[in-house]
């Protein structure tokens, strides 16, 4: 039985950066680095001078940096990076610690940030060895972010059998680096004692304001009264009946991206019962993007979506579509960059793909994203104009009329202002609203980065959000860091924010398992299926904080009351 359902209301807040810290300062230690970029050397591309220049800085502790730019990569380049020689050789224990300032300028990756991949590799006769000495992902803003990791070598390392690299050709974007300090501090200090980057966030502290408001917006948004009467055959009140109540669903949604072979995989039952277990919500990962489901059998199109969507269906799991249109060349099935020149056959062949799925997947899924990422990719619409994104959505209702349908974008909490990528989000929305396109809610992607957003900017671009008068849903949530401490702190706000937001109806991730996720660093499972820090997080939140069981009798006028949170329950009476 279903709680009430809930009201809306409106926060307003200010932003709040992100920022990281130190916990000490520099430490002692002999340089293994020559000072300067002149040892520094740019692999991937036979034209370095495209990709990368010196540039001057202010209000730094050094005067230049390398500005790197990938949006001037020229055509055919292999992957690039910045590779470095050490100037010592290494010994068998030495504790190293490197440290460095970045800052991204401009970055395609949904998170808003840029993105490099340290490694200290080791060669054995010229020829990189697997594993590197180490390797961390870093991701950075706009602001300078100082990183700091100390580690120790395994093993003695000749001078020429090491290398120093810096990976950034993940995505397009464009960003600065300054000078590295790579130390060797010895042999008689703790790792543990050594200067590290802790990612610290506004709204991070134990007793940041924003808590004591969230609390009381989830015990009055999401909780409400439940009241069991028993009565006897004669209608009478029975009084000390033992009343027992279970929590069977709860009314947020909580999702996780997943696919049909997996799921229906007979070696999957581990996955399949830690799935049921935690989420309530699915959606397929990729097989219902357009240009894999272009590459099936006509004539078997959704057949093994559609059997696992029916064994999702039986289990109760709610379930998502994603997604119809994805408007650009590069997540479209190749022949559509034919049509180009042709904008009737290329608006048929957009609205044919819609009722094609509409009809092969009716009645099967309770939402659907109808486009996704309006605000980076649009050469669709650049070429049909912008009104079509409001016949993409009339096609989908006409295809099927009792399924939510969602835009679905990454920018919600990226930037302020009128020119920002949030309030371009922003204003996709409201144009689909007032030109008529039956959108039903909001999708936000927030995939979290080393450089979180803060959580009072969080709370306050939900709340903008909602002026929309649309539910909004996380949808493809994750953290791809390293730092396992950092994931919890954030993750553990990051919902109790998001549950607190009464616009807000779910919380969808983008994979559990570190078997099964894009970024396998952010699984809150280990292939192993221990549970990480993390996903511990998680669990705890909605199998126990945010989840109601109670027993208990009833009084002498027949009635047992609880407070319990929004969901479904099942009721046990004993006389």
């Amino acid at each position: 039985m279903p709680f009430p359902k809930f009201k809306t209301i409106w926060i307003f807040g200010i932003f709040l950066l992100s920022i990281i810290t130190l916990i000490a300062q520099n430490p002692a230690g002999k340089p293994i680095l020559a000072d300067g970029f002149s040892s520094w050397t740019v692999y991937g591309t036979d034209n370095p001078k495209s990709i990368i220049e010196e540039v001057s800085v202010t209000g730094q502790p050094f005067a230049k940096a390398l500005r790197i730019n990938t949006f001037n990569k020229p055509g055919g380049s292999g992957n690039c990076s910045l590779n470095i020689n050490l100037i010592s050789p290494l010994q068998k224990g030495d504790v190293l610690w490197i440290s460095f300032r970045t800052r991204s300028l401009e970055s395609k990756r949904e998170t808003g940030e840029s993105n490099i991949e340290l490694r200290v590799d080791q060669l054995v006769n010229g020829k990189y060895v697997w594993p590197p000495y180490l390797e961390r992902g870093i991701s950075f803003g706009k602001e300078w972010t100082e990183t700091s990791i100390p580690f120790v070598i395994p093993k003695d390392v000749k001078v020429e059998d090491v290398k120093l690299v810096f990976g950034f050709d993940s995505y397009p974007q464009r960003f600065e680096i300054g000078p590295v300090t790579f130390l060797n501090c010895g042999q008689n200090v703790k790792l543990e004692d050594l200067p590290r980057s802790v990612v610290r966030y506004e709204g991070g502290e134990p007793d940041a304001p924003w808590r004591k408001a969230a609390a009381e917006r989830i015990e009055k948004y999401r909780k409400g009264d439940l009241t069991i009467k028993v009565l006897d055959t004669n209608g009478k009140p029975v009084r000390n009946a033992e009343v027992s109540i279970r929590m069977k669903r709860n009314a947020f949604n909580w999702g996780t991206a997943t696919s049909s072979q997996r799921l229906l995989d007979p070696e999957s039952k581990i996955y399949r019962d830690t799935l049921l277990k935690y989420f309530n919500q699915v959606v397929f990962e990729n097989e219902m993007k357009w240009g894999p489901w272009s590459q099936q059998n006509p004539q078997e199109r959704g057949i093994k979506t559609k059997e696992a969507l029916q064994w999702l269906n039986k289990k109760g799991i709610t379930t998502r579509g994603h997604v119809m249109v994805w408007p650009s060349w590069q997540h479209s099935p190749k022949y559509l960059t034919t049509l180009k020149s042709d904008t009737s056959l290329l608006r048929k062949e957009i609205l044919n793909h819609i009722n094609e799925q509409t009809r092969i997947m009716g009645g099967l899924l309770d939402e659907w994203d109808v486009i996704n990422e309006p605000y980076a990719h649009h050469d669709v619409m650049d070429i049909l104009g912008k009104d079509e994104m409001v016949k993409w959505f009339k096609a989908a209702r006409t295809g099927d009329t009792g399924v939510k349908l969602f835009l679905n974008d990454y920018t919600m909490f990226h930037g302020e202002g009128a020119d920002s990528p949030s309030e371009k989000f922003f204003d996709n929305v409201k144009f689909l609203k007032e030109n008529g396109a039956p959108i039903d809610a909001i999708g936000e992607q927030a995939h979290i980065g080393g450089t979180p957003p803060s959580i009072p900017k969080v709370l306050e671009r939900l709340d903008r959000f909602a002026q929309l008068g649309l539910p909004i849903q996380i949808s493809e949530f994750d953290i791809n860091s390293n730092d396992d401490e950092f994931k919890a702190r954030y993750l553990r706000d990051f919902l109790t924010a998001l549950y607190s937001n009464p616009t807000t109806i779910g919380f969808v991730q983008w994979g559990f398992w570190e078997g099964q996720h894009w970024f396998p660093v952010a699984a809150m499972w280990n292939k192993d299926w221990s549970v990480r820090k993390h996903g511990k997080v998680y669990t705890d939140l909605v199998t126990k904080t945010w989840w109601t069981n109670a027993d208990g009798k009833t009084t002498k006028d027949g009635t047992y009351k609880v407070r319990g949170f929004c969901g479904d329950y099942e009721v046990a009476v004993k006389l």
